[in-house]
């Protein structure tokens, strides 16, 4: 039996060519983050009409009230850092108000204190993000500072009365921004509002 040699000549050359630069290729792409998409954070925004996202409560003044709150959730790989929860623009009825500007939302479950900190969110962690307050089912309040200092210079108060749409974006330092926006509704007869995230 005879055995043949395969003298594959400039063919080695060009796959050992082809291996080194696809190599290289790969090496370039991770150093220069590519694939951090695959394995870093993802935050995402939910929200449904019932607790924990709405959950009675007393308001700072000890009225009671209904909370509206969405849910920050990292459905990454890596932890989310520095996460911060603005409230970026308010319509009412199809139309943009101009009496409400940016602001900053509070955290739910610390101290109020602490409630505007970036805050840093483990894989799989949810945390919730105070949106509203609905008090004593006769106005919606925004829910952000609070402190004697703050001068907002544009309304915090929203009329019970009106199709309200919020949109609200959270903010990281490694992830990308996620945005979305919370429909809030009075409805008259009804005892609860209409509450949606689009």
């Amino acid at each position: 039996m005879t055995t043949l040699a395969v003298d594959w000549g400039p063919v080695a050359v060009w796959i050992s060519a082809a291996a080194t630069l696809l190599a290289v290729i790969v090496t370039a792409l991770v150093a220069l983050g590519f694939f951090d998409h695959l394995r870093g954070p993802r935050v995402h925004l939910t929200f449904e009409p019932t607790e924990p996202w709405c959950r009675s409560g007393e308001g700072e003044d000890g009225r009671g009230g209904l909370w509206i709150r969405l849910g920050v959730e990292n459905r990454g790989g890596g932890s989310a850092r520095a996460c911060v929860g603005r409230l970026l623009t308010v319509s009412t009825d199809g139309r943009p108000r101009r009496d409400v500007d940016p602001v900053q939302l509070r955290w739910a479950g610390v101290p109020r204190s602490r409630a505007f900190d970036p805050i840093d969110l483990g894989r799989g962690q949810r945390e919730y993000l105070n949106v509203l307050f609905l008090a004593d089912s006769v106005r919606w309040r925004l829910v952000t500072f609070q402190d004697p200092d703050f001068d907002p210079g544009f309304a915090t108060v929203l009329p019970l009365e009106g199709r309200h749409t919020i949109e609200i974006s959270v903010f990281s330092g490694n992830a990308a921004t996620a945005t979305r926006s919370l429909v809030a509704e009075a409805r008259p007869g009804e005892h609860e509002p209409m509450l949606e995230l689009t």
